[in-house]
């Protein structure tokens, strides 16, 4: 008996890793915070980003396909898009100090894929 194409492959569906961005803040003492270096995990390995607020273009990354993204650091949120697919979007999952001294912290930002809502 042959099965289907998609009826063996719809269960495979759902183990594609979604979308991931780490991004590294460092806050000086006394110093407004930076937001600078990210790396994006695909289902196909991690590559650099910028981390910073606002909209990138793929020229300020590493990662194959990614058209564009835009993060909101005001809201925890930002979108994405790869060539020839729709509006994806990343939300703040945590907020983590991952080093301290007397004249600087750093935090790791990370940003998980979620549904869009807005």
């Amino acid at each position: 008996m042959r099965l289907p194409t998609l009826a063996v492959l719809a269960p495979l569906v759902g183990l594609a890793a979604a979308d991931k961005l780490v991004t590294t803040v460092i806050c000086m003492a006394g110093v407004q915070c930076s937001y600078i270096n990210g790396w994006w995990t695909t289902g196909y390995g991690s590559y650099w980003a910028t981390g910073t607020d606002g909209c990138h273009w793929a020229d300020m990354t590493t990662v194959p396909s990614l058209e564009n993204w835009c993060l909101d650091f005001a809201n925890n949120r930002g979108h994405f898009y790869f060539y020839g697919q729709g509006k994806r979007c990343l939300r703040v999952v945590s907020f983590t100090q991952t080093s301290y001294s007397p004249s600087e912290t750093q935090f790791a930002m990370v940003w998980e894929e979620v549904t869009c809502t807005w």
